[in-house]
């Protein structure tokens, strides 16, 4: 029996987008899972790109914000029902529904098929070398709403839970069914160590970078600050994980937009996938549909 592989996806808005990303991962060996905010109409996702054998959308959904623990909640949710379909998938691969296939698909069959964990580790928050301590020392209020919570976000120290050292990197990973099996087994031996993230700044950036970084697997990590020298250039790479990521405004609160002026970059990177595009970026969706250069 060949391979399967789950690919887990976070979307909120943009339905057109997200169907030319799910057309761009229609194979036999992919399975792919889809949590739609739960503040989003389903509806307009489903006629986008409608359920499919390899294609499931879940039906009880988050209300997600940005920065929360809820964002953790729903990748534990996808990752519930990947686990749950009866197919026994090698690894486990987190995508947002604005993100673009880069790289022919084969090539990332054959990257998925290996022992790496595509994670980027960009920071200590704790212990020698700690930096962005504010992160994990404060208390922040991400899944409230209201402007009595923004004005506490952020405000309260709070005394770190030490159960493991904490490092944040980026949240879009692909990850083997051995670390997703750490992962979890992680979280139900300790319960009280999620809930204390649930005032964390960020926590997909922190709770299974964390994880893997304590773990057996962390020499398998492609990507660890502690293992740089330079590090402007290390945190100046647009690679994180299979992701190019644009950050080089370190005062953005998102990372940019990509534009058909880019596709020569995203052609470029070692990168299998780009982060982020939208409907405006349809001319560079399409090129890479095309599967050939549009601009020089």
């Amino acid at each position: 029996m060949s391979a399967r592989f789950a690919v887990l996806v976070l979307a909120h808005h943009q339905p057109r987008v997200l169907g030319a990303l799910l057309e761009s991962l229609d194979h036999p060996s992919i399975d792919v899972y889809v949590h739609v905010d739960a503040k989003s109409d389903l509806a307009p996702f489903l006629a986008a790109a409608p359920e499919r054998d390899g294609l499931t959308y879940l039906r009880e959904r988050r209300t997600v914000s940005w920065g929360g623990l809820s964002i953790v909640e729903a990748t534990l949710d996808l990752i519930a029902a990947a686990r749950d379909s009866g197919h026994r998938h090698v690894r486990f691969t987190l995508l947002s529904g604005s993100d673009l296939l880069i790289a022919p698909l084969d090539d990332v069959l054959a990257a998925w098929s290996t022992d790496t964990e595509f994670l980027r580790v960009d920071h200590r928050l704790t212990g020698p070398g700690a930096l962005r301590g504010h992160v994990v020392a404060r208390r922040h209020f991400a899944d409230r709403s209201g402007p009595g919570w923004a004005r506490l976000s952020g405000r309260l120290p709070r005394r770190v839970d030490d159960t493991i050292p904490l490092v944040q990197g980026s949240m879009w990973w692909s990850l083997t069914s051995t670390a997703i099996e750490e992962v979890t087994g992680f979280l139900a031996a300790h319960p009280r160590w999620l809930r204390f993230h649930r005032q964390t700044l960020a926590a997909d950036e922190v709770v299974f970078t964390s994880i893997l970084a304590a773990s057996p697997l962390a020499d398998r990590i492609a990507q660890h600050v502690d293992r740089e020298r330079d590090l402007p250039s290390y945190l100046a790479r647009p690679v994180h994980g299979m992701h190019h990521i644009d950050w080089s405004d370190r005062t953005a609160i998102n990372p940019r937009t990509f534009t058909l002026d880019d596709e020569g970059d995203l052609r470029r990177s070692p990168a299998m996938f780009a982060r982020k595009v939208d409907e405006s970026a349809w001319p560079l969706i399409e090129a890479f549909r095309a599967g050939r250069a549009v601009t020089p």
